[in-house]
């Protein structure tokens, strides 16, 4: 089975926008998302594993990005209600060595209330606080019962954008995980999709990031007009 990774972006990955359906669809998006997602996971294989440090299920592309989905969101929160940042409920983890040759300097990075990052021995950590929602112990038996449990919790961040057949998650920030509904009929398997301007206002040059795509992204405003905005594109192709 080949594996590769698809850069540059083709002019279709423009339109990302996730659109949630409406009240009458929103059981069929849902019920769609999670075997979609599960047949990600299954196609993943060996690259889908548990976190016991971390009590949290990890999603890697087939280049060593990760996904990682806590098993319980409640966990985050400390006796002072406040959430703890170095347990987040999702995480991604790239290769550092891009971002720091396209000028990253960490310490520069926007303070985002939700968001904390991190470079740890050479990846790059972004982690995300999503709330507190209590988990289903089924929730430690596979990726796919976790992500049902987000999908119970936090239903408004999941969404289907009918053009490009993908499915995501959003993250907040304009970051988000997104994945095929059908990989039979989609080379675009999974994708991991960044807000920019954290990295530019640190010093990133996001063109030159290697590996990611900078491209201009259709979307639409709060009044439904059309725009474009920037965003930083991984896409796999798990065939």
């Amino acid at each position: 089975m080949k594996i590769r990774l698809i850069v540059p972006i083709v002019a279709a990955l423009a339109a990302i926008t996730i659109v949630l359906g409406s009240c009458a669809a929103t059981d069929v998006v849902a019920k769609v998302a999670n075997t979609s997602f599960k047949a990600v996971a299954d196609a993943s294989g060996d690259r889908v594993k548990w976190s016991e440090e971390d009590q949290a299920w990890v999603l890697g592309s087939p280049a060593g990005d990760t996904v990682a989905f806590s098993s319980d969101f409640a966990r985050n929160a400390s006796s002072g209600g406040m959430a703890d940042m170095d347990k987040p409920d999702v995480e991604f983890s790239f290769d550092a060595a891009p971002f720091v040759a396209a000028g990253l300097d960490v310490v520069k990075l926007p303070k985002i209330e939700g968001i904390k990052y991190e470079i740890d021995e050479g990846r790059f950590m972004y982690h995300f606080e999503l709330g507190s929602d209590k988990f289903s112990p089924d929730a430690k038996k596979s990726l796919e019962a976790t992500f049902a449990e987000l999908v119970r919790t936090q239903r408004a961040r999941v969404g289907y954008h009918e053009k490009l057949d993908h499915y995501g998650i959003k993250l907040g920030n304009g970051n988000m995980f997104e994945w095929a509904k059908d990989m039979s009929k989609n080379d675009k398997d999974i994708v991991w999709v960044l807000n920019p301007e954290p990295f530019i206002a640190a010093g990133v040059d996001p063109a030159k990031i290697q590996g990611w795509a900078f491209a201009k992204v259709e979307t639409k405003d709060d009044a439904g007009k059309t725009i474009f905005v920037d965003k930083l594109l991984k896409p796999f192709n798990l065939k």
